[in-house]
């Protein structure tokens, strides 16, 4: 049984694709690179104003814009976080569809304070879950899934087939006189 690499259809809504869920390691590797990523987001902030950004109290609202803007606008709109597009999983919902900004802000708001608050047990959770879902996908609705490649067009095979002529024209560092 072949199988296909394309999202199972496609409707006006956009695509639908398989709840293929993404294993617990995957999704800690997303994790890993929207870490990183977040923290080169807060050093050039500091550094663009002056070490004002994330310095306490008086930068609480743009700080938790800049954070939770960067997953709840990934999530909510394509589904993906740059860290998730590297890892190759996407968010969707119980349908397999994309969850929209609406089912992103619970999911990323209240459901990761949840999850984390609990001293990260709605986080480890997802590898003792049978459908991989953290506490936060539970409260949202939401699971990660693996995103489905795009079928490539297959190339001929190198080397190893066809006449000793064909093999020899294929291989210049071959003389004929080797023959």
């Amino acid at each position: 049984m072949q199988m296909s690499h394309q999202p199972d259809t496609t409707t006006p809504d956009g695509p639908v694709y398989p709840l293929n869920y993404a294993h617990t390691f995957r999704r800690m590797w997303a994790g890993a690179i929207d870490i990183g990523l977040l923290l080169m987001i807060v050093v050039f902030a500091r550094w663009v104003t002056g070490n004002n950004a994330f310095s306490g109290p008086k930068t609480v609202l743009q700080d938790f814009i800049i954070l939770f803007g960067y997953m709840i606008l990934f999530t909510g709109l394509r589904g993906q976080t740059p860290g998730k597009m590297v890892a190759g999983i996407i968010v969707v919902d119980d349908q397999g569809r994309l969850p929209g900004v609406a089912v992103a802000i619970p999911r990323e708001m209240v459901g990761r304070f949840v999850a984390v608050a609990a001293l990260g047990l709605g986080l480890a959770w997802i590898s003792l879950d049978p459908k991989r879902q953290g506490w936060h996908d539970k409260i949202a609705g939401t699971y990660v899934v693996m995103k489905p490649k795009p079928d490539r067009p297959k190339r001929p095979a190198r080397g190893g087939g066809g006449s000793d002529e064909t093999r020899s024209r294929h291989r210049p560092w071959r003389s004929r006189r080797s023959r």
